[in-house]
């Protein structure tokens, strides 16, 4: 007896077929009925948590790129992400120091505590999560994706967290401002809101002390007209920065000019230069006279003492944070305002050994010297 194979196959795909237009029929009749029951507060059957979860596990590992992380115990990076993680990821997924918010608990699914989730990561897979976010879970994308230099400080946060005490926690959270539990008087006064937990001396520099990490800004002494364009540029999101733009937008408009005129007021505390890898005396030869070769003009043209205020000033900052932030230039992805798109084209022009030999000679300069 002959089979046709031909028409085996035929039945075989039209059986497929039709049991898949049953299934999507179903689907939108229990949709279009409203019989499942979307409350947060039922839960999830079973079956459900265990298809979503099969479903988020593999789609982060099929999406996540292979990516070589910079160095993860650079207590630097671990600094930068705790700063912020206290105040962007530990209200929904609590901390050594607290719980999470009842609010938070209530979410569907529930935010998982980090320091035992983390192990279930690789360093990409922690990477893309944090830069993209998940749908169905309430975390958004970070809010600047092109600045991968600050979501590998909270993977670098992330990878140390399993192990730090309370103590330890609020230490790095606090960096050089205080990050305390919320009184009384804070409540019945109204204070209590999250900007009392978003400091700038939780980062920055102080009279006493230098920022907490190196790969964070110098800003006392800096223009007040720079400071507080940086500011405006942050709520705007045309100054791209997942952390700064959050806390920038917190900062009621009467308060911008003050902040701004606190550090431009500052004076800055002398400190010993900055590891760097760049030549500084190849490095003073751009930054006075520029690469004629390639049109970049002098740097010093738009950075000396005497230039506008709406410029900053670089005698002195670290060498780590000028490095990321000239080659994130060079990118080409910051160049959303006038003044950045001068910057990125002045960065396309120039090679990386380049800007590490203009990033040392600036950051063997005393801070807040006057520069020519």
């Amino acid at each position: 007896m002959s089979i046709d194979i031909t028409l085996t196959w035929r039945r075989l795909f039209g059986a497929i077929g039709g049991a898949a237009l049953l299934g999507l029929g179903v689907a939108l009749l229990v949709a279009w009925s409203g019989l499942y029951n979307v409350a947060a507060s039922r839960g999830h059957p079973a079956w459900l948590n265990w298809f979503l979860e099969l479903g988020m596990r593999n789609s982060v590992e099929a999406n996540a790129p292979r990516l070589t992380p910079p160095d993860l115990e650079d207590p630097g990076l671990i600094a930068l992400g705790a700063a912020h993680f206290q105040t962007g990821c530990a209200p929904c997924h609590g901390g050594p120091d607290q719980a999470v918010n009842p609010i938070y608990q209530g979410m569907l699914p529930v935010p998982p505590k980090l320091g035992e989730a983390v192990d279930h990561w690789s360093d990409s897979e922690l990477h893309w999560i944090i830069k993209h976010g998940l749908q169905y879970a309430g975390m958004s994308g970070w809010a600047a994706p092109h600045r991968d230099d600050e979501i590998w400080a909270l993977v670098a946060f992330l990878r140390a967290l399993p192990e730090l005490t309370e103590t330890e926690f609020r230490r790095l959270a606090a960096g050089n401002g205080s990050v305390t539990p919320v009184t009384v008087e804070h409540l019945i006064s109204g204070r209590a809101t999250n900007l009392t937990m978003t400091t700038c001396t939780k980062c920055h520099d102080t009279g006493l002390a230098p920022p907490v990490s190196d790969k964070i800004p110098r800003l006392a002494g800096q223009p007040h007209a720079f400071l507080l364009r940086a500011l405006k540029e942050y709520r705007a999101d045309t100054r791209q920065s997942g952390i700064m733009e959050p806390i920038a937008a917190e900062i009621p408009d009467a308060l911008l000019t003050d902040v701004a005129a606190y550090y431009a007021d500052l004076a800055p505390i002398p400190h010993s230069s900055s590891a760097f890898t760049g030549n500084p005396e190849r490095g003073r030869e751009i930054a006075l006279n520029g690469d004629p070769d390639n049109r970049v003009a002098a740097c010093q043209a738009c950075h000396n003492s005497a230039a506008k205020p709406e410029y900053p000033r670089l005698a002195g900052q670290s060498a780590s944070y000028m490095t990321a932030r000239l080659k994130h230039w060079k990118t080409g992805h910051t160049n959303e305002t006038p003044l950045a798109a001068l910057m990125a084209n002045a960065m396309g022009k120039l090679s990386d050994e380049q800007i590490d030999d203009v990033v040392a000679w600036y950051a063997s300069r005393p801070i807040g010297e006057e520069v020519p």
